[in-house]
C-alpha cells in the first residue's frame, strides 16, 4: 500500500485536483487495484467527488473509497484498516491550512506533494508548507529515522500554451527551487471537471463499445498522462 498525500497551506493550490486525477491512474493500472480517499478537508469535495462516482458506476464501489479524518488517531486507524483490507493506494486530501494534522499527516505517508500553480504568491504561500516539512525532517533524523520524500509539483502547467509574462516569470523561480519535482500536472480540461465524479477509464470503455474512436484517444491520451505521473511520484527519491 502506498499512502501518497497532497499538502499545503494556501486553499485552491489544487489539492483537490491532483487526488482525482490520481484516482484516475490507479484505476486505470488494473482491475485488482483499489483506492482510498481520505479527505481531512471540511468542504467535503472528495467526498462529493466519489459519491458521484459511485453513482454513475455502482460496479466501482468495490475499488473506491472515502473516508473522512479528523484527528491524528482518526487517520491512523483509518490507514491501518486500508493496509489490512489490502487497500492499493490512499490519497489524503488535506485542508489549506497549518495545522497538526497536517503535519501527521505528512509523517505518515510514503510521499508528499505539494501543489503550486504558476502563480507568484501561491507559490511563496506553499514555501511556508515547505519549511514545516523541512522541520519535520531534522526532526526524524534526529531520532535516526527518515521521512518520505517531498516535492513541489507544478500544477496547471501547459508548456504548450502561450504563457502570460506573470506565468512565466513564477514558472522560472518555482523550476528553480531544488525541491520542484523534474514532472508536473498539466492544464487538462478532462483533469479540471473531474470534480464532478467523472471516471475516465469507465469514459473510455464507453466510447470504445460505441465506436468512438477520436475520443477513445483522446482519453487514451488523459489516462496515460495521469499514469505516467502516478509511476513519477512512486519513482521519488
Amino acid at each position: 500500500m502506498m499512502i501518497i498525500s497532497l499538502v499545503g497551506q494556501k486553499g485552491g493550490g489544487g489539492k483537490s485536483t491532483c487526488c482525482w486525477v490520481l484516482t484516475q491512474a490507479a484505476l486505470a493500472r488494473s482491475e485488482d487495484t483499489s483506492v482510498l480517499l481520505v479527505e481531512t478537508d471540511n468542504q467535503g469535495s472528495t467526498a462529493a467527488f466519489v459519491t458521484a462516482a459511485h453513482g454513475a458506476y455502482p460496479d466501482l464501489q468495490d475499488r473506491l473509497y472515502c473516508e473522512k479524518a479528523r484527528t491524528d488517531e482518526e487517520l491512523n486507524d483509518l490507514l491501518t484498516k486500508a493496509d489490512e483490507g489490502g487497500i492499493s493506494f490512499v490519497f489524503v486530501d488535506t485542508a489549506g491550512e497549518h495545522s497538526d494534522l497536517a503535519r501527521d499527516v505528512m509523517s505518515m505517508s510514503d510521499r508528499i506533494l505539494i501543489p503550486v500553480k504558476p502563480v507568484l504568491h501561491e507559490y511563496h504561500s506553499q514555501l511556508a508548507t515547505l519549511a514545516t516539512y523541512e522541520a519535520l525532517k531534522k526532526s526524524f533524523e534526529e531520532d535516526g529515522e527518515e521521512i518520505a520524500p517531498c516535492g513541489l509539483l507544478l500544477n496547471q502547467y501547459n508548456p504548450a500554451r502561450r504563457l502570460t509574462k506573470e506565468q512565466a516569470e513564477a514558472v522560472a523561480v518555482i523550476t528553480e527551487h531544488p525541491m520542484t519535482l523534474e514532472f508536473f500536472l498539466p492544464f487538462k480540461t478532462n483533469f479540471e471537471t473531474l470534480g464532478s465524479g467523472r471516471v475516465l477509464l469507465k469514459e473510455r470503455e464507453a466510447a470504445a463499445s460505441r465506436n468512438d474512436g477520436l475520443e477513445k484517444r483522446r482519453l487514451d491520451a488523459d489516462i496515460h498522462e495521469a499514469t505516467t505521473i502516478l509511476t513519477s511520484i512512486e519513482g521519488m527519491k
